[in-house]
């Protein structure tokens, strides 16, 4: 007999599989397979080149990507890095990307590859349609110091020195530029302010100057002076007085003549204020010389100059890619102080906390090693490997190392040796890198580029070599490059530019170029040397330093017409002011050294009076003994 409920309904027999339970994990295990087979390659391949968009700064794009959930392995083909610099171009292109996942490493929600395989990697390959690139990341809290530099540098590395060169070879007047150029010159405000500061002398003065002792103080203590009974002294009681006024009499003289003494110290210092700041006016003179001259584009022929207007942005687009990279570095592979700052957990429980090694553990993401290939027809291409590629170095114990070496013929480059060391396995983070290119092509390379005057590389082959190690802040980079059978191609409307540019050039089939930067980010001292900037300051002198040294006449002379006239009245005014102040101050110290010389003259007097009087009553004294002694003879 069936059993029953209280309500004598019927109550089925349980059977092995509970079929409530097994149909919602059927579906879930069956929706999931259904997602990774049919979705997840896609919604991976995205989130990939999003992230890898955003490292490379411009858009990355994954032409196809497999993957194999029981193997844990993933296959990424087609790979193409859009060149931020050139976005019709890629910076690297990869045919295929293949590796295998620890699944050990995967349940404990980490990413370990034993060994990855990147095969058919290809530079400087063109895209069907020109890469996103990204705008820079605005700076958090304003630009940084080493922001800042690389503005100034690039800012000074802008300037179309050639081209500014070739306009005034081509005829340019300076001085048409110079009737255009408007504003305050600083001679202007600093001539203002050697104005005002001579009014403010000169009001302090008069101030001073009223507060001293009047004449009629002089004239009062010599009054005094003259009522002292020096030569009629006849005792000593008359002496004590006299000596005890005149003392009155030179104390109150001191505490007068005082100011007038500091004063005197005092005017001599402010008047040699005043000269020296007359000098400095030839200073800031020279500092609007030289600012009408940047104003008007008016260069000068120095190698330097024109070697940093030639290859200086080349030089300055390596150190800010090398700072790119430095950054993601250590934004992906932290250091091992970077890592002990993150804040500790609340110990919420009374207890005590012991830290245990990870014998057994793995790092965020671990690559171990990658091997590089690009192997083409003929058996040239690239080989290359990439070990511990992680992102805690100090847990696994070794910096990452990069190394590759081969060719790439499709894009005649040849003999390439790469070497780059990532070491965060300590509190201050070092990369180091060396790259040299034995050789590739260079054609229709643009070095000045201006209205008047082109110049480039029609054709020729190169070479280069590149080092740079970053320690903390420092930088120490050194980049080279040789162009061999150049062969120049220069444009210019002006006869006189070409044949310039023609005679500057001829001869030149090798270039050289040398650059060494070193110092802190915020802190850069540059030096970049090329045999083409000599070649073109000693072509373009003999055409160009006659017109350059009359322009800067014409300045010279137009800034010293503007500023003569306001120059001569103040000259003035200091020389009135100077010979005012000398004068009213000698006639107060005139009256001093006189009476100085009374006060002097009265006291030595009253010196002889007292010696006198004292010899004389010696003599009396002597008198009265020797008669008191006859008296006892007697």
């Amino acid at each position: 007999m069936d059993k029953t409920t209280d309500n004598n309904k019927p109550v089925k027999k349980q059977g092995a599989i509970r079929v409530e339970a097994v149909v919602p994990m059927l579906i879930v295990v069956g929706a999931t397979a259904l997602y990774f087979s049919l979705f997840f390659d896609a919604h991976l391949r995205r989130g990939l080149e999003y992230g890898a968009t955003q490292a490379n700064g411009a858009e990355v794009n994954i032409g196809r990507l497999q993957t194999s959930v029981f193997k844990a392995t993933v296959l990424i083909g087609d790979v193409q890095m859009t060149d931020p610099l050139q976005p019709q171009r890629n910076r690297v292109q990869i045919g295929e990307v293949r590796f295998g996942m620890l699944w050990d490493a995967l349940l404990r929600g980490k990413v370990m590859i034993d060994e990855a395989t990147i095969e058919n990697v290809q530079i400087d390959t063109p895209r069907k349609q020109a890469g996103k690139v990204l705008p820079p990341p605005a700076p958090q809290s304003g630009p940084s110091a080493a922001d800042k530099m690389l503005a100034k540098m690039k800012e000074e590395f802008s300037g179309n020195v050639v081209g500014d060169l070739a306009a005034i070879a081509a005829g340019a007047n300076p001085s048409e530029q110079l009737q255009q150029i408007g504003g305050e010159l600083k001679s202007d405000s600093y001539m203002a302010e050697l104005q005002r500061s001579m009014d403010e002398t000169g009001q302090q003065w008069n101030t001073r100057m009223a507060a001293l002792p009047r004449g009629e103080d002089f004239s009062a203590l010599r009054t005094r002076l003259g009522n002292v009974q020096v030569k009629e002294v006849k005792d000593v009681a008359q002496l004590q007085a006299a000596v005890k006024e005149l003392q009155a009499i030179r104390d109150e003289f001191d505490a007068k003549s005082k100011p007038v003494v500091e004063a005197g110290a005092s005017l001599s210092d402010d008047l040699q204020g005043l000269q020296t700041s007359f000098a400095g006016l030839d200073d800031v003179v020279r500092e609007d010389v030289q600012g009408l001259q940047s104003r008007m584009k008016l260069p000068t022929l120095d190698a330097g100059n024109l070697s940093r207007a030639l290859f200086g942005m080349d030089v300055l687009n390596k150190l800010q890619q090398a700072r790119a990279y430095m950054e993601q570095a250590r934004q992906y592979m932290p250091t091992k102080g970077k890592q002990a700052d993150q804040p500790a957990p609340r110990n919420i429980h009374k207890g005590r906390d012991y830290a245990f090694g990870h014998p057994k553990g793995y790092p965020a993401f671990w690559l171990r090693r990658a091997r590089v290939t690009s192997t083409l027809p003929g058996g040239k291409g690239l080989t290359g490997e990439i070990r511990d590629a992680a992102t805690d170095q100090s847990l696994v114990g070794r910096p990452m190392i990069a190394t590759l070496q081969g060719d790439f013929p499709q894009q005649g480059v040849a003999g390439i040796k790469v070497e780059l060391v990532v070491d965060h396995t300590q509190a201050e983070p070092v990369e180091r890198m060396e790259l040299s290119v034995a050789r590739y092509g260079v054609a229709g390379r643009s070095l000045v580029d201006s209205q008047n005057v082109t110049l480039g590389f029609a054709q020729a082959t190169a070479a280069a070599g590149f080092t740079a190690e970053l320690r903390g802040e420092r930088v120490a980079i050194q980049a080279s490059n040789r162009f061999r059978d150049v062969a120049f191609e220069t444009t210019a409307q002006s006869a006189v530019v070409r044949e310039m540019m023609n005679a500057s050039l001829a001869g030149l089939k090798t270039v050289s170029m040398d650059a060494k930067v070193q110092g802190t980010w915020g802190d850069l001292d540059w030096n970049l040397s090329t045999n083409l900037g000599d070649a073109l300051a000693q072509g373009m002198k003999r055409y160009l330093q006659e017109k350059m040294d009359a322009a800067r006449k014409r300045i010279q002379a137009q800034v010293d017409q503007r500023v003569a006239a306001q120059r001569q009245k103040l000259t003035a005014r200091r020389a009135e002011l100077e010979a005012r102040l000398k004068s009213a101050l000698a006639d107060k110290q005139a009256q001093v050294d006189k009476l100085r010389a009374d006060l002097e003259a009265a006291r030595r007097d009253l010196e002889q009076r007292k010696n006198a009087a004292t010899d004389a009553q010696k003599q009396k004294l002597k008198q009265d003994a020797n008669q008191l002694l006859d008296k006892w003879r007697r």
